[in-house]
């Protein structure tokens, strides 16, 4: 039975097999518990994540791109969903207190030493310059919830996402930076889409690339606009009781120890990312968050 859903009952397979063996579609866990998906499924997951999370620790965003799609078949969305909040902010939180960071020269900090982290170098003016539109938007999407199109402004919002995807992955960014003013606009429109559909990192991040001409700062920009919006979500999660579903914390003992692993060593690449490839890896990200969206809104508009 392959496709059936296994089980792990502790006293049982102790009884059997022993620690750690793995039988059949049978698989034993010291504390017990139950998993919700077969075992093909659980190594599909572990791929999945691996991949996913390997792009994050690079770009510090975009797992969700990947997981969301590509497992929303396989495993029930309450608990995908889930399963993706824990592990995102679980990496938000690796590449901000525990990636590698890199050395400030002695002209720069009186002797040479290790800045590791998001925290230390995030640019915190854009950040303040981003959080009253952000507030901004944000209230004014909780506001449009109930009587705005969704359909068709998903639609839309996937559509520039995907266009302007496309176009800065072919062309070059422009080095001159972006006037501050911008700050505004972007703020609004993140705080917008992410009342309204869940997805306001992008806005954010084509405003910071423009900006932010520095590669770990950059990356570490994101990364704590990143962290901000999934702590919220997290608590979100946990008070709507989604984080204490039957199965997860079994699907979280195996898919934590793999998005750390992942991180970890997209942190190190990144180390051998000039800018430049790094914002074209953002631009893929964001031609498929785009394209993403196109394909939610035409299936909810033909539903």
């Amino acid at each position: 039975m392959p496709d059936e859903h296994f089980h792990a009952n502790g006293d049982a397979a102790r009884a059997s097999a022993g620690p750690a063996a793995v039988i059949g579609a049978t698989l034993w866990l010291p504390a017990g518990g139950t998993f919700p998906v077969s075992l093909p499924v659980l190594l599909a997951c572990v791929a999945v994540v691996f991949a996913a999370y390997l792009v994050f620790g690079v770009s510090g965003f975009g797992a969700s791109l990947m997981t969301i799609p590509a497992l929303s078949q396989l495993v029930p969305l309450p608990l995908l969903l889930s399963i993706a909040v824990v592990t995102d902010l679980a990496a938000a939180c690796i590449v901000a207190f525990i990636a590698p960071g890199r050395h400030v020269p002695a002209a720069q900090a009186g002797a040479s030493r290790p800045v590791s982290g998001i925290l230390t170098r995030a640019d915190r003016g854009e950040l303040l310059r981003l959080a009253p539109g952000a507030l901004a938007g944000a209230t004014a999407g909780v506001t449009l919830l109930v009587g705005l199109p969704r359909e068709a402004t998903l639609l839309a919002l996937g559509v520039f996402l995907c266009g302007y995807g496309l176009w800065a992955w072919r062309s070059r960014i422009p080095e001159t930076p972006l006037a501050p003013v911008w700050a505004a606009v972007a703020g609004f429109i993140g705080g917008l889409c992410g009342a309204l559909f869940g997805i306001g990192g992008p806005p954010y991040v084509i405003y910071l690339t423009r900006r932010i001409l520095d590669r770990d700062r950059l990356r570490a920009t994101i990364g704590i606009i990143v962290l901000i919006s999934l702590a919220i979500r997290f608590c979100v999660f946990l008070y709507a009781g989604l984080l204490l579903q039957p199965g997860l914390a079994a699907m979280l003992a195996v898919l934590l120890p793999t998005c750390a692993i992942s991180v970890i060593c997209g942190g190190h690449f990144v180390k051998h990312l000039s800018r430049e490839r790094l914002l074209r890896i953002i631009a893929v990200l964001l031609a498929a968050s785009g394209a993403m969206l196109v394909v939610r809104a035409l299936a909810a508009l033909h539903a």
